[in-house]
C-alpha cells in the first residue's frame, strides 16, 4: 500500500483562512468546526486519493460533507498537493489556473 504525503499550496492555505475567518465571524466556533470537516476530508484523501473523482485535467476534487467547498488537488507519485479549496457557487476558471504552479 502506498503511504501518501499531503501538501497544501500557499493559494489554497490562503483559501482555508478566508474560509475559516469567514466562518468564525459568522459565529462562534463555526469556523473550528469548518476546520475539522477540511480536516476529515484530508484525511480521506490520503488514505484514498484516487477514490475521487478527475473532474479537469488531473485534478480531483473531495466536497465536504457540511460546507459547500470542495479541495481540489492533484496526485503525483506519493504525493498529494492541494491546489485549491474553493465554495462551490465559485467561477471554475479561477482555481483553474492554480493546477499548472
Amino acid at each position: 500500500m502506498t503511504h501518501y504525503t499531503l501538501s497544501i499550496a500557499q493559494a489554497a492555505e490562503d483559501d482555508l483562512r478566508t474560509a475559516f475567518n469567514w466562518y468564525e465571524e459568522k459565529q462562534e466556533a463555526l469556523g473550528r468546526r469548518f476546520a475539522d470537516h477540511v480536516n476529515d476530508a484530508f484525511n480521506k484523501i490520503v488514505e484514498n486519493p484516487n477514490q475521487f473523482q478527475v473532474r479537469y485535467r488531473n485534478i480531483r476534487i473531495c466536497f465536504l460533507e457540511a460546507f459547500p467547498f470542495g479541495i481540489h488537488y492533484r496526485v503525483q507519485a506519493d504525493e498529494i498537493l492541494v491546489i485549491a479549496v474553493f465554495h462551490t457557487s465559485q467561477n471554475p476558471e479561477k482555481w483553474q489556473k492554480r493546477s499548472d504552479p
